[in-house]
């Protein structure tokens, strides 16, 4: 099992690291999700900077509070809660190329750090941060018992921890089995699983939000935005790179309009007092 852990974290930071990657920003810019689509013509980036809003508002932000953000992308989030929130973010990631990325991408003088760091062994003292945040990147982690035993870990007494992530919602069939394995190894969680998940690590106070409506029309759009770049794509990063990255995206619509995956937003609260 280890092995295999190791194998597809590897498979993930190959994929992170490669020139294909930093091509996509030309999609996504700086908000690597799925968007809240709200009409024809909202551009990308407006639409995945709802979630992001979003899961800030449910996380109850205040200047001079200090994050952590894991799995941080090219940085898009982390940007955001600080131009928006006031707060102090430490931004990490397992792709030193993202956070290269990032920095590039970060003002000077912005309250904003970026670390490697994996989210499964965080470098980072007890009792250290007030905020855990994490956006769509938990169907990747290998161990997510471990990934929440850190930000436990890591949080304050009365810190808030703060995750949206892609959800199992209905038990895979035929072709989609092999469709959901080839896009997340470790397999996906369910908002229950999440549910029981966050408790098993000593959490409390959950409060659950369902974005399964949403999820569609924002794969759809990533499709769309995708298709329509191609020329451009195939000049950073070459034909079979997009072309990979296309056939990923179709198996990622496949399962969402398949009604296998789902989306939603976790808040929950480590037990005590600041």
């Amino acid at each position: 099992m280890a092995a295999i852990a190791g194998d597809f974290q590897d498979h993930i930071v190959r994929r992170y690291d490669a020139p294909m990657y930093r091509a996509m920003l030309e999609v996504y810019g700086d908000q690597i999700h799925p968007g809240f689509v709200r009409a024809p013509d909202d551009d990308l980036l407006t639409a995945s900077s709802r979630p992001t809003a979003r899961l800030a508002e449910l996380a109850e932000l205040r200047p001079g509070r200090h994050v952590l953000e894991t799995a941080c992308g090219v940085g898009g989030t982390a940007r955001f809660l600080a131009d928006h929130h006031g707060v102090r973010v430490v931004a990490t990631n397992i792709s030193r190329e993202q956070l290269a990325i990032a920095a590039e991408r970060t003002r000077p003088g912005a309250a904003i750090s970026f670390e490697f760091a994996d989210y499964h062994a965080l470098p980072f003292a007890d009792a250290s941060f007030d905020v855990y945040l994490c956006q769509d990147s938990l169907l990747y982690a290998v161990d997510r018992p471990q990934v929440l035993a850190e930000a436990f870990r890591v949080l304050v007494p009365g810190g808030t921890l703060a995750v949206s992530d892609i959800l199992a919602i209905e038990a895979p069939a035929g072709e989609l089995v092999d469709v959901l394995g080839a896009l997340s190894a470790p397999g996906f969680w369910s908002a229950a699983d999440y549910r029981a998940g966050l408790a098993r690590a000593g959490f409390v106070e959950l409060r659950t939000e369902d974005w399964n409506a949403e999820v569609l029309a924002g794969y759809r759009r990533i499709d769309a935005e995708i298709a329509a770049r191609r020329d451009r794509l195939v000049a950073l990063a070459g034909a079979a790179e997009v072309d990979a990255t296309i056939a990923r995206y179709a198996l990622w619509l496949r399962a969402v309009a398949g009604g296998c995956l789902g989306w939603g937003a976790f808040v929950a609260r480590k037990p005590g007092a600041k």
